[in-house]
């Protein structure tokens, strides 16, 4: 099972995503709506809730949108020069790999003794193979960042389409059929936008 935390969690929120103007806009709001309070209020909400629904180790796209630092836990190293995964990408940067031995200061790697391969989900290979470790409980860590530095056009466009939804549908309600059809509309919006996000969950295989 995958052992993996947040010790850093984001400084940034949905609302630098996407701004209330640009949402606004969106919605194609009269001036007055825009500048309402209240409406403004669940402008904010809907795009806070969209976000925690795409974003982080419970999102649905298994990926950081917003920008955090992880740290995944690992019982040893692998053998045969087999990889460490990265999940839940957009890799920012991997800080470090630790021996958790109670080392002061912490028992960190070289960096010169491991690659960062670019892939969709990053992985880690030694150069000359991973040090001998007996298999404990935690034995090693792995410390990176992960999340968008700039926000691409499609999340900014998913979390619109899905803030709209949320707005348009704040529970289940037996709808006219004019109105089913245009929800219809907007689903198929939001699977496409999804499947193409959406990270596949994947493990390392020798674990």
């Amino acid at each position: 099972m995958l052992d993996i935390e947040i010790v850093t969690p984001p400084t940034k929120t949905a609302l630098d995503i996407v701004s209330v103007a640009e949402f606004a806009r969106h919605l194609h709001l009269s001036s007055t709506l825009r500048n309402n309070a209240d409406w403004v209020a669940n402008m904010s909400d809907a795009l806070k809730e969209a976000v925690d629904k795409i974003h982080g180790l419970s999102g649905e796209l298994n990926r950081m949108v917003l920008p955090c630092t992880l740290k995944r836990y690992l019982s040893s190293f692998p053998a045969d020069g087999r990889p460490i995964q990265l999940p839940y990408p957009d890799l920012i940067s991997l800080d470090a790999i630790t021996i958790e031995d109670g080392s002061s200061p912490p028992n960190n790697l070289d960096p010169a003794a491991y690659i960062v391969t670019d892939s969709l989900v990053p992985e880690v290979y030694a150069v000359q193979g991973w040090p001998p470790l007996p298999a404990r409980p935690r034995g090693v860590s792995v410390t990176y960042q992960a999340g968008y530095t700039q926000f691409p056009l499609n999340i900014k466009r998913y979390v619109k389409i899905l803030a709209a939804h949320m707005m348009e549908n704040p529970e289940a309600t037996i709808m006219e059929p004019r109105q089913m059809q245009i929800n219809r509309k907007v689903e198929f919006g939001i699977d496409s936008l999804r499947a193409a996000l959406r990270i596949p969950v994947s493990y390392d295989d020798w674990l």
